[in-house]
């Protein structure tokens, strides 16, 4: 019998999808190293967070390891068995060669200290950090998986920098995980990994967000008349979330609504720019900076519109949070946005370029109350029934086990399917 090689390979996928599935009809309960950048209350460490606390909930043993400290207010709580290595985020090394040994060892000592089956790394540094102490555990059965969150091409500049990651930590990856489909084509695209792939999209977890004051008590705590439409955004001050773009849509939309405040939720490299712009706009007294803060759900909660005008993004996990409280969204049509909120039912995304429409559809909203909440009903709706931490948590079991298992048990098997079928 003379086999076609796409008929051939089809044959060898399907023995390797139904036996990967038999070895997930018995899970046992998975060794998960989770690796992060710093305990700081940003998407990825905060998802990494919850994500740890559910697999635990579901049988799991895992334990959190920053690379670095978090030397700023509202950090993420340590457990007994997490581990802070206390890097240098601005030593020399981190630059050329691109590798702390000194924090390397201190990683590689906290895989062995735990023998974990799987080491998850959550973006930034934690990628080429997992790679290397992949190099240096040669014979290692962990799986190394790499979460991603955006699209490279954003942040990795320079043919230097894309060498080292597409020659030397790219291919040390076992499996990639990443929170859209939109996001997870580009790494696939810009690196050509050829590892297994998911898209399992962010999630929030909902214990985590329940308000603990009043509405009215938020309003008086941040100077804020209780009839006064509230703008909120909650993230980083850094350049890809485009605040200056908020800032001007502020300015106009107070043109028709004088009362309006901004609350800014976060803190970042652009704060002291951000405050001077607000001041060059005349509408320095109508913003608030207020920082880092360990319950957003409080201010969400005391908000009458999150808005989002970031130029890049994944799938983030506060547009997650603000639909999860019934909070209306404006956003702009970037990333993975489109898969979390539906155009027109559960929020409105406004090509990011155009300014003035964004302006327009917030004016709209503010003055239509009974749409702006019909939104946000349906957004409730919509991240309960698809976002929450505990429905993608057995995703991610899921892709642990079929990673492991093309791993360590399907690499004979795959070249003993291929001297059968030959």
């Amino acid at each position: 019998m003379i086999l076609t090689r796409s008929f051939h390979d089809d044959i060898i996928t399907l023995r390797i999808t139904h036996y990967a599935l038999r070895l997930t009809l018995h899970v046992s309960p998975l060794r998960i190293l989770q690796v992060v950048q710093k305990p700081q209350r940003r998407g990825a460490e905060v998802f990494a967070f919850q994500l740890s606390q559910e697999l635990k909930r579901q049988g799991h043993e895992t334990r959190l390891v920053y690379l670095y400290p978090h030397e700023e207010t509202c950090a993420l709580p340590l457990a007994h068995s997490d581990r802070l290595l206390n890097g240098k985020p601005n030593h020399p090394f981190e630059k050329f060669p691109g590798i702390n040994p000194f924090l390397l060892r201190r990683l590689l000592h906290a895989i062995d200290e735990f023998k974990p089956d799987v080491v998850q790394v959550n973006g930034a540094r934690t990628v080429k950090y997992g790679a290397f102490a992949s190099y240096s555990c040669r014979d290692a059965s962990w799986a190394l998986i790499y979460r991603n969150i955006g699209n490279p091409s954003d942040w990795l500049h320079g043919w230097h920098y894309r060498m080292f990651y597409q020659k030397l930590v790219m291919p040390r990856l076992h499996g990639v995980v990443g929170v859209s489909r939109k996001t997870l084509q580009a790494v696939k695209d810009f690196y050509g990994i050829s590892v297994p792939i998911k898209n399992i999209p962010r999630a929030v977890d909902p214990a985590s967000l329940v308000p603990t004051i009043s509405r009215d008590t938020v309003r008086r705590q941040t100077k804020t008349p209780n009839d006064a439409p509230v703008l909120i955004f909650v993230g980083s001050l850094a350049p890809e979330k485009r605040l200056d773009r908020l800032l001007r849509l502020t300015q106009q939309v107070r043109l028709q609504m004088p009362k309006l405040h901004l609350w800014l939720i976060g803190s970042g490299p652009l704060q002291s720019t951000l405050r001077q712009q607000a001041h060059s706009l005349g509408i320095a007294e109508s913003v608030r900076f207020l920082g880092v803060q360990s319950n957003v759900a409080d201010y969400l909660n005391a908000a009458d519109l999150f808005v989002l005008t970031s130029d890049t993004e994944g799938i983030p996990g506060v547009i997650l949070e603000a639909g999860l409280l019934g909070l209306a969204v404006v956003a702009t049509r970037v990333g993975g946005v489109p898969e979390c909120v539906l155009d027109g039912d559960t929020g409105i995304l406004v090509d990011r370029q155009d300014e003035q429409r964004l302006a327009e559809v917030v004016c709209d909203l503010l003055h239509d109350s009974a749409r702006r909440h019909k939104l946000g009903a349906r957004a409730k709706n919509w991240v309960g029934a698809n976002f929450t931490i505990d429905k993608i948590t057995g995703d991610y079991v899921e892709f642990y086990q079929q990673v492991l298992a093309f791993r360590h048990r399907l690499a004979p098997t795959i070249g003993a399917l291929h001297r059968e079928l030959a």
